[in-house]
């Protein structure tokens, strides 16, 4: 079937390309396979072949505007001028497909308000959807040809909500993403691994037996056409060994690019994040005692006006109080030492009518090291000095506080705030925090941040966009990220990115009890998103899960420009 399935995608292609003046390219080598030791390297990625920089453009000025149809507003043609699509996959030749004018439709030119009005176009009728998902995962662009041959313009197409069209049945999927452990003992226990990657090529896991060992097994993932899915069952329980992931993807002003990345849904991780670890959130050894008995007092505020919240930094409740033990001051365990003063306080306050504890934001941040932070030495000096200030700069990417709002890896908690960051114990020294405040009467609530990450592209500590390039980032109208949140702006609107909110919500709330959610910047996520969240906890938990969020309307999605928000306007 699969070899049928190509022989026909290359039959159709070849009926499809243009005259031979549309310069077809000989075949290209194929990407190299990797070895073991790439999952090791240093690098986090490996250009496996350059772009050219005389054909590939740097920007991307057209959008897909659903499966089959593009605008691109650049271009103005005389008469004779074509546009065309071109599809450059490695080991083959490049395939160039001319597209075809199409009546503008409004209802789909409001799915990519930011791309100027002009020009629409439709891809040739004789490509079906499987043979559309197969040429998403190329690198490609669009280019203006002059009758005479002459190429006048060329630029990639912005591809979000193609992939939504073409592979958007990922985001109803009832498997979970990440990583899965069977019930199962024994010769029957298995390992699941699945991540959306419909664009890349290629995906292998690297496998470590655990933190710190070199790579014991190298595997190709097997890929699912229909929803973008990689996947692969591992026999045994591989509970607290190490991963990777390595993708093949297609970068603009890149080229094929090589990406060792973690798991945009790992729950657990190593020191710094530098791999995810296998994490069953359900196993007892990871619960500590009374996890499972101690009642949530979530009762005590049934509706959201009732809530009467202390938000509170992790680090700042116990780092100066002597009366905690010195190795758990700033950490989750600060909170677990009933007789402390910090604890009295919140106890006091709880007996007084407080009802939620909001933590400031706890999922595995980026600023912080999680080992060897330092804590900056500031000198007296008058007040219009600038001594104090540079000082504190001097150490700013090793200081031990940050407050928290650039987030690494959405379902795991932070390592700096545990005593043993390595691994699966953060998991235990956050539940035993909750548990702690749980048994003083107070309500957990979490900061979430979701509309923006710490990285984008191919930076070090990105990892979305290193899985699928230009899909999980908002961008503007030439394809660049999106910065009005202060940082790298995420696109909550498509499908799997509102997916990956709904189901790390779902996580904390299930596997940490986390009685309710704080959304920074909630404006810049869908009214539609948020509301399907809500509904989410409520059927699958049984209980109400209280959000409130910062509803201000600003940035690109101003006044409803790219979605309806989830802002003070649209919410009362």
């Amino acid at each position: 079937m699969i070899a049928l399935s190509k022989i026909a995608l290359r039959t159709c292609l070849a009926a499809l390309l243009v005259a031979p003046s549309a310069n077809v390219v000989a075949a290209s080598a194929a990407l190299p396979s990797p070895t073991r030791a790439d999952c090791d390297r240093p690098e986090w990625q490996q250009v496996l072949r350059p772009a050219d920089p005389a054909t590939a453009p740097a920007a991307a000025e057209a959008a897909w505007l659903d499966g089959r149809t593009l605008r691109w507003p650049g271009p103005t043609l005389s008469p004779g001028d074509r546009v065309e699509w071109v599809v450059q996959r490695p080991g083959q030749a490049d395939e160039v497909m001319a597209l075809q004018a199409a009546a503008a439709d409004p209802a789909s030119s409001r799915r990519a308000p930011h791309i100027a009005d002009g020009p629409t176009w439709h891809v040739p009728t004789g490509l079906s959807s499987a043979m559309l998902r197969a040429l998403h995962r190329s690198a490609s662009h669009l280019r203006h040809v002059a009758a005479d041959g002459t190429v006048r313009q060329r630029t990639e197409a912005q591809a979000a909500l193609a992939l939504d069209d073409l592979f958007g049945t990922a985001a109803s999927d009832p498997r979970p993403l990440g990583v899965t452990l069977s019930p199962a003992a024994g010769s029957a226990a298995r390992t699941t691994f699945r991540v959306w990657a419909p664009t890349a090529q290629r995906v292998w896991l690297c496998l470590h037996a655990d933190t710190q060992a070199p790579a014991r097994a190298l595997v190709p993932m097997q890929f699912e056409p229909r929803t973008g899915l990689w996947q692969h069952t591992a026999a045994g329980r591989l509970q607290g060994q190490a991963y990777t992931y390595l993708a093949d993807v297609a970068v603009r002003g890149t080229g094929w690019v090589r990406n060792r990345v973690t798991d945009p849904y790992a729950t657990a991780l190593a020191t710094d994040s530098v791999r995810p670890v296998v994490a069953d959130l359900d196993d007892p050894a990871l619960m500590p005692a009374g996890w499972r008995t101690t009642p949530s007092p979530h009762g005590r505020a049934p509706h959201p006006v009732d809530m009467v919240i202390y938000e509170l930094h992790v680090r700042d409740f116990s780092v100066s109080d002597d009366s905690v033990p010195e190795a758990h001051r700033g950490k989750y365990l600060g909170f677990t030492h009933e007789t402390s003063r910090g604890m009295q306080h919140l106890s006091a306050l709880s007996k007084a009518g407080l009802t939620d504890v909001h933590l400031l934001p706890v999922f595995d941040l980026a600023t912080v090291p999680e080992t060897g932070c330092v804590t900056p030495k500031v000198d007296p000096a008058p007040p219009d000095s600038e001594r104090p200030q540079a000082q504190v700069m001097a150490a700013a990417d090793r200081d031990c506080f940050n407050w928290g709002y650039d987030p690494w890896h959405f379902n795991a908690p932070e390592g700096s705030y545990a005593v043993a960051p390595d691994g699966l114990s953060r998991i235990v020294e956050f539940r035993q925090m909750v548990l702690a405040l749980h048994r003083a009467g107070l309500r957990v609530g979490m900061d979430v941040v979701y509309n923006h990450t710490t990285a984008s592209g191919q930076r070090e500590k990105s990892v979305l966009d290193r899985i699928v390039p230009g899909y999980y980032q908002r961008l503007n109208a030439r394809g660049a990220v999106e910065t009005s949140t202060c940082c790298d702006n995420t696109a909550t609107e498509h499908r799997m990115m509102a997916r990956l909110m709904l189901d790390s919500l779902e996580v904390w709330a299930r596997h940490y009890r986390i009685d309710s959610f704080r959304f920074d910047l909630m404006g810049h996520q869908p009214r539609d998103a948020m509301v399907a969240a809500q509904q989410r906890l409520r059927r699958t938990l049984g209980r109400e899960i209280h959000f409130i969020g910062e509803g201000w309307n600003f940035g690109e999605v101003a006044n409803n420009a790219r979605f309806r928000q989830a802002s003070q306007l649209e919410l009362n």
